[in-house]
């Protein structure tokens, strides 16, 4: 009779066949664990080609989680590509009393993504051959001849030098013009829209920059509304105008406004924050109220814009196309490239365009309340994400978000 293990190698006298009793379980334990195995394989094949599959379930239950936890009342996100969105989520509660349903009419606060649409308005002049990204400042704002520079400050008192270099338009929107974030009356109240862009230049010619000109990078609101205010002065129209002719008309972003009122500030998100365990309404800050008043208020190139998310998308998709939008040139490919170029390399921990934050693989920008969209033109994604409000968990929050879209769609 042959003996069973043979085909493993193991031989067995007679005698031994006779008299020795062969112990199994040794092999039955070695093709447990081995079926184990390829069930734990299978199992994992199987639930990774579930998420490639379905992307949206995965990161939608990821991204309950902390609505679920009370660590924020809702938030809003948006992955789409110049033809369609691929997942777009109204999580949670647009305000802290838990009445109002996060929803794609949502108006939302898009701070200082503002600022990309002060880029494409000046690089729109450029094409025009009306402004240069390196002509001192002054040959249009002649009001801001003779700037200081702060090279020594303490409490009592500081030290001022005339300007060496001049200030450009590029310095302005890449942040190394050495404005302050805020000018004058705006960094005592901590108001950004308490001066017309008018104003604002009469301030900046008396604020000290806080370093030459090109030195280095320092993040600046002022920068950006100087920047603003020579759109105004050398296109003929207000600045607010000038978005609503030549970017919100064209792309038809119908909600893009720099004072809501009315039915937008029923649909507008509150910002919250917790305290004491509860969630809380809160202002913004930033801003005067009421928010429709135009006689208090003026419209901040840095961080002013109020918009629904899918209209905020018309703009993203616009610069994903390299400035076409409907078979409409907006703005040139070239400009856009310019747009999406690191002007601050140089600068340790800084990585700014014309009027973009740039990186390896994106351009887009982040604004205050926990606002953010990226694009990714290699892949040609946009990715957007919405929270208002501060929150003790809110930097871990947008990481979370951020590290499982990379995952999920293979973005860099």
């Amino acid at each position: 009779m042959m003996n069973p293990f043979a085909r493993r190698g193991v031989h067995a006298t007679p005698s031994e066949n006779r008299t020795k009793t062969i112990n199994l379980q040794p092999y039955i334990n070695i093709h447990f664990r081995m079926n184990k195995t390829v069930i734990s394989l299978c199992l994992t094949v199987f639930f990774v080609q579930a998420t490639l599959a379905d992307p949206g379930s995965t990161l939608h239950s990821t991204m309950q989680e902390p609505i679920d936890r009370g660590e924020l009342p809702g938030l809003i996100y948006i992955i789409a590509d110049g033809d369609k969105i691929l997942d777009e989520q109204y999580l949670g509660m647009a305000g802290g009393t838990g009445s109002k349903e996060m929803s794609p009419d949502a108006l939302f606060w898009i701070a200082s993504q503002s600022k990309p649409f002060a880029g494409v308005a000046v690089m729109m002049l450029v094409e025009e051959g009306k402004l240069s990204l390196d002509e001192p400042v002054t040959s249009y704002l002649p009001e801001l001849k003779g700037l200081m520079v702060r090279s020594l400050k303490k409490e009592s008192f500081q030290v001022l030098e005339k300007a060496v270099k001049p200030v450009t338009l590029r310095h302005l929107l890449s942040h190394t013009s050495g404005m302050t974030f805020l000018g004058g009356v705006q960094e005592q109240t901590g108001k950004i829209d308490q001066l017309s862009l008018v104003n604002s230049i009469y301030v900046s010619a008396i604020t000290p920059l806080l370093f030459e000109p090109g030195e280095r990078y320092e993040y600046s609101n002022q920068g950006i509304n100087i920047a603003a205010a020579i759109v105004e002065r050398v296109s003929g129209m207000s600045y607010e105008t000038f978005l609503q002719k030549r970017i919100f008309d064209p792309l038809e972003m119908s909600s893009a406004t720099f004072f809501p009122d009315g039915k937008q500030l029923s649909k507008l998100i509150l910002p919250c924050t917790v305290k004491a365990g509860k969630m809380e309404e809160i202002p913004i800050g930033y801003l005067q109220y009421p928010l429709n008043d135009r006689n208090r208020r003026h419209a901040e190139a840095g961080g002013g814009i109020f918009c629904t998310p899918r209209d905020l998308l018309k703009f993203y998709r616009m610069i994903a196309a390299k400035g076409i939008c409907r078979n409409r040139r907006i703005i040139s490919e070239e400009s856009v490239r310019q747009m999406g170029e690191a002007q601050t390399g140089i600068y340790p921990g800084s990585r700014n365009g014309l009027g973009w934050a740039v990186g390896d693989s994106y351009m887009g920008h982040g604004g205050a309340l926990g606002s953010d969209t990226k694009i990714y033109p290699k892949s040609g994604l946009i990715v957007m994400y919405i929270v208002q409000g501060d929150f003790p968990k809110q930097h871990e929050t947008f990481k979370l978000f951020e590290q499982t879209v990379r995952q999920l769609y293979g973005l860099e």
